[in-house]
């Protein structure tokens, strides 16, 4: 790995698609990963753009990205079947306040996506995606070969736990999907060994991008819908950071979720699990690129049956093994990407 000891913080970056404003455990890890990764380079973070921003009508922005000298873009869930949201960050590529500053696209899922996306890959410097397959479709796209590396979350090594701490709950997550979501809700009253957990501080995401009074409204809804679940359930498990929520993890024998992040923190934390896919295929791809078959995904109406037999997902020797193997290379892979990162602000 190529160090830069004593270099000044001479680049200057922005990062658009800061997902932490939806106040989800998995993008504060991930979020995290990044801008330490880049600190470690000496790559100053001059700006960034939350979750869903209309970056393009974003004035101090837009002075960030003309006077900065690189562009990072977060990609996380966002492309895929050609999604507003996705073609809108994947517009820096061809807009005048770039310039000709490099432009790196990161922990991207690429799936489904317009052909007319190719003329904003053909002009992205450097991507990398978060599994094989949007790895081949970005290929495809970009006309040219495209790396992966599992999604950032996992690419700083396993999480230390406590192995004195109990695992007697069936911990039940959420999903994107309201339909889904439902479905775990009732999940989790239908069991006296079931805490609800989410891996959001509530269950109402924040909306970040709104005018502050609105914001400001917002938060406090989110508050008070909260504390009235709270009281409503009584065994939802609300956690007011990553590090509790993790925590949390420790005390389940098994973490039912359709979440993606919530499966990486599994993985991480070595929490058996058993997963509802999600909007695209995130999850299957990420099973498969780790080396696990996909064995512990599963459908709403077969979870009744499946979890008359938790004991099945404990993880073997053989997954620990091959788990630890694929989170070395993983840590590995992630430096070489942000030593490539760094070499590209440089020339």
């Amino acid at each position: 790995m190529a160090t830069w000891e004593g270099t000044e913080l001479s680049i200057n970056a922005v990062i658009l698609n800061d997902t932490r404003g939806d106040n989800h455990f998995g993008c504060f890890r991930v979020m995290r990963t990044i801008e330490d990764n880049l600190v470690s380079r000496r790559i100053n973070i001059a700006a960034r753009s939350i979750v869903r921003n209309n970056w393009e009508h974003d004035k101090p922005l837009l002075r960030a990205i003309a006077e900065c000298d690189l562009i990072i873009i977060n990609g996380e869930g966002t492309l895929h079947h050609g999604a507003r949201a996705g073609e809108r960050l994947l517009r820096i590529a061809t807009h005048p306040a770039r310039g000709k500053k490099p432009v790196a696209l990161i922990n991207a899922l690429y799936q489904e996506n317009p052909p007319e996306w190719a003329r904003y890959l053909e002009r992205i410097d450097l991507i990398s995606t978060r599994d094989s397959w949007s790895a081949e479709a970005a290929s495809a796209a970009a006309g040219r070969k495209i790396d992966f590396l599992p999604d950032l979350s996992l690419c700083s090594g396993p999480i230390s736990t406590n192995a004195t701490v109990a695992r007697d709950m069936l911990l039940v997550g959420d999903s994107v999907s309201r339909e889904v979501s439902k479905a775990l809700l009732d999940l989790a009253a239908s069991r006296p060994d079931a805490r609800l957990l989410p891996i959001l501080k509530t269950i109402k995401a924040s909306k970040p991008h709104f005018p502050a009074p609105l914001k400001m409204l917002r938060e406090a809804y989110i508050r008070l819908h909260a504390e009235a679940f709270r009281l409503q359930r009584r065994n939802v498990w609300f956690n007011k950071d990553e590090a509790g929520f993790i925590n949390a993890l420790q005390h389940g024998y098994l973490h039912v979720t359709g979440r993606f992040h919530a499966i990486c923190l599994c993985i991480l934390s070595g929490t058996p699990f058993l997963a509802l896919e999600s909007n695209s295929w995130k999850t299957k791809a990420l099973l498969k690129d780790l080396g696990l078959n996909d064995s512990r995904l599963t459908e709403i109406g077969q979870l009744q049956e499946r979890l008359k037999k938790p004991e099945e997902f404990a993880y073997t020797s053989e997954e620990e093994k091959t788990i630890a193997s694929a989170l070395h290379r993983a840590s590995i892979d992630a430096s070489r990407l942000f030593d490539r990162i760094r070499a590209l602000a440089d020339n």
